[in-house]
Formats: structure tokens, sequence, C-alpha cells
């Protein structure tokens, strides 16, 4: 057995979405933690053939620094598909190392990582009862199917149900905005019944290839059925979300499709719809369900066109609330503040004089309960003077400490809770 270790097989194989491009293989690990950087600087260390035992543990120590402690639990998902928490998969990476080298003591001849890691789970640790070998790249092709539409190349459904449901709950924790986007190809069956159920299948591949030159990293296009397709942009607020929908709306309407001139208009284009979380929505089918009556709202507006649903801009929930403040422009005295609604990222309030748009204030405002405030940053985004001589401002939260953030939530939740 050779020394060096081209760790260029699998042990159980198991359910995995990609195949050998550095794009597909973002799901592999997407059951342990999604992180496509991590996963495909381990993809390329793995099929290294000149890189010894030794040097990979050094680098993925290096690797640590970089992306944290799920280094090892995303390599051994990758080379088992046994799942472990971050500190565990550690512990066993150290034990297959000082496995491996047991077996060479006691064999008098190297041992490939490879064995060394089959031995451990199947005698040593014995999470693995009937292992299964494959190649690697092998393992990355057939497993394609079970989240790529054939057709499109694009993601299926199935990706794209877990893949949002997973964004949500992480968008949720670092309190930022997730947006969807629903399309569905305009006048479609009059182009089917016009050329051909072959030429409109080569159609929806063009349409899937150009949406996703419209995309950017990290975000994801996925087929959602028919000649209906879907967009999540993690950490995309609604009116970044409305210009990549609109860039790549521009980029189908331009394309000449075989026959397009036939088509109402002249072209074969698309209807859009956007809503975002946690503004619209907070759980899956609540998003989808909102970002498709935006769609169909397009749809029935003249085709060719992107809607945000409820025609709001907003990426955060306001909650009606009459709340006391004050805030204070740069080093100037305090002014007091009435709030009209809040959210996590901004409200709008009350003041007896203007605000210059674009003034970064401090404020201060009490969330109904004695004791009770929260003091941030934010910047003047919109102020209109009132037939009552006051002023009515809008403020984007620029700068807040976690917890007066965390203070703020609860009283949101309680809040709209309880006017439900």
């Amino acid at each position: 057995m050779s020394e060096r270790s081209s760790i260029d097989t699998t042990v159980d194989g198991a359910r995995a979405e990609t195949g050998p491009d550095p794009e597909e293989r973002q799901t592999l690990v997407h059951d342990a933690i999604w992180k496509p950087e991590l996963a495909e600087r381990l993809y390329e260390l793995l099929y290294d053939r000149g890189l010894g035992v030794d040097e990979l543990d050094s680098r993925l120590s290096e690797l640590k620094l970089q992306h944290g402690e799920h280094v090892y639990q995303v390599l051994l998902h990758i080379l088992s598909h046994l799942k472990f928490e971050p500190a565990e998969a550690q512990d066993h990476w150290r034990r297959i190392l000082a496995h491996r080298l047991d077996l060479q003591r006691r064999l008098d001849e190297p041992v490939d990582l490879r064995v060394a890691l089959t031995s451990y789970f199947v005698q040593v640790n014995r999470q693995l009862e009937n292992p299964k070998v494959i190649e690697l790249k092998l393992f990355e092709q057939t497993q394609a199917s079970a989240y790529r539409d054939e057709l499109t190349g694009l993601h299926n459904y199935r990706l794209f149900r877990e893949y949002l449901t997973q964004e949500i709950t992480r968008s949720e924790a670092h309190g930022m905005p997730l947006s969807v986007v629903m399309i569905d190809v305009d006048n479609f069956k009059a182009y089917n019944d016009r050329n051909g159920h072959e030429t409109g299948n080569d159609a929806l591949s063009l349409i899937a290839r150009l949406l996703r030159r419209s995309l950017r990293k990290g975000d994801l296009a996925a087929r959602y059925g028919g000649e209906e397709f879907v967009l999540i942009l993690p950490m995309t607020s609604k009116i970044t979300a409305d210009q990549v929908a609109e860039q790549a709306r521009a980029a189908i309407e331009q394309y000449s499709f075989h026959n397009g001139n036939y088509q109402p208009g002249g072209r074969l284009t698309v209807s859009m719809g956007i809503a975002t979380f946690p503004a619209d929505a907070h759980e899956f089918s609540g998003l989808v369900r909102q970002a498709d009556r935006a769609m169909y709202i397009a749809k029935s507006s003249g085709k060719n066109q992107v809607q945000l649903f409820g025609k709001s801009r907003r990426s955060f929930e306001r909650v009606p609330a009459a709340l006391d403040g004050e805030y204070r422009v740069l080093v100037a005295e305090s002014h007091r503040l009435k709030t009209v609604d809040v959210s996590e990222k901004g409200l709008r309030f009350y003041t007896d004089r203007s605000i210059p748009v674009g003034s970064l204030i401090d404020f201060r405002v009490g969330l109904g309960h004695p004791g009770k405030s929260i003091t941030a940053c934010g910047r003047v985004v919109h102020v209109a003077e009132l037939p009552d001589g006051r002023y009515q401002a809008a403020l984007r939260v620029t700068d807040m400490e976690p917890a007066d953030q965390s203070a703020l939530l609860e009283f949101l939740r309680s809040t709209e809770a309880n006017t439900k």
C-alpha cells in the first residue's frame, strides 16, 4: 500500500445531489452544514493524488482557522456520509489517524487513509455495518439525479425545498432578509403548440441557463415544475432581489428564441413575483405562496414584468407601535419622538422638526415597560411634513447592540402575537 493517500472513494454511499462540477458539489454535504467554499476546498484536497496524510492533516488545520469547527464535520460526511457534531467529528478524525498508525505497526507496511477510515468505522467505532466502497467521482455522478432536474440541469423541487427551509432558519438566526422569486414562462402553451414539445424543452433549457447567468454567488435557481422556475436569494433585501430578477427578466426578453417572434409581443418572456422573509412570511409555504401571488399579479398585469408581493419594497415587518423616545443629530441636543411603527431594521416616527434626509442620528426608544428601552444609530431615509405642522420621518437602523436587538425582537414578536 502506498504511503500517499489519494482519497477518491467514499464509504456507505447514500444520497447527495452533486456531480463533479464544483457548483454541484455544494449540496453533497448540505445535510451536515451548507458551506460551499469549505466543501469545494475539501474536494480539492481529497482529489490531490500527491498529498500525503500528514500534509492533508496540516491543510485541515489551516482550513479550521479559516472556516471554523465544521471542517471535520464536512470532511467525514463527504467520506462516509455519517453525521457528527463538529467536536465529535474532530475527535473521530484524530482517532482515525491514530488507528492508521496502529495498523501500520501491526502490518509492518504503509496503510492508506481510506483503509484506516473504513476499518475504524467498521471494527472500532462500529458506525458502519455493511459499508459500500465506491469511487467518489462516480458517487457524485450517480447521485446527481436526486437533486437535479434532468431537462434543465437546475436544482429540482426537492433540493429547493430543503435549501429554502434551511436558509429561512439561517436568516432568522442572523436577522437577515431572504428573498424568493417565482418565475413563469409567458404563453408557454402557445409556444409548445406552435413549435412542438422538443423545441419547448430547448427553450426551457435556455431559460434555465439565462437564469443561472444572472445569479450571484450563493444564489440558487431551481425548476419548480413545468414551465415554472424559482430563485432563492439568501441575505437579500426585496429591493436587491428586484434588481436581480429584473436583470434575469431582461436577459430572457432580449434572447432570440426559435420562433419567439410569433409569441404575443414578439418575444418569449417570463413573469416574476418576489416575496421576502421576514416581511412577507416566516416559513416555507407562506413565502412560496406570497411569491406565487406576486407572480400571478405580474401575469394578470400584462406579463413580462416583476412584481413585489404587496407592492411593498420593505424586507422587514412593521408593527404599529406608539412608543416614546428621543433622538440626537450628531452631538446636538436631543429631541422627542413618537413612533408610528417599528421593524427589526427601521422605524417611522413623528417629530416636531424637519430632519435632513441622509442624516445619521442616535436614538433611544422605550419599549412600553418601565426601564425597558433600546438605543441605536440610524440614517434618515424619508421625511414628510404633516398638515398639523409635525413631521413624519423614516429611519433605517445602521448599528444596534446585540442586547438591544434581542429586546427589540422580543417586543416585535409579542406585539405581533397580541394583534393576531
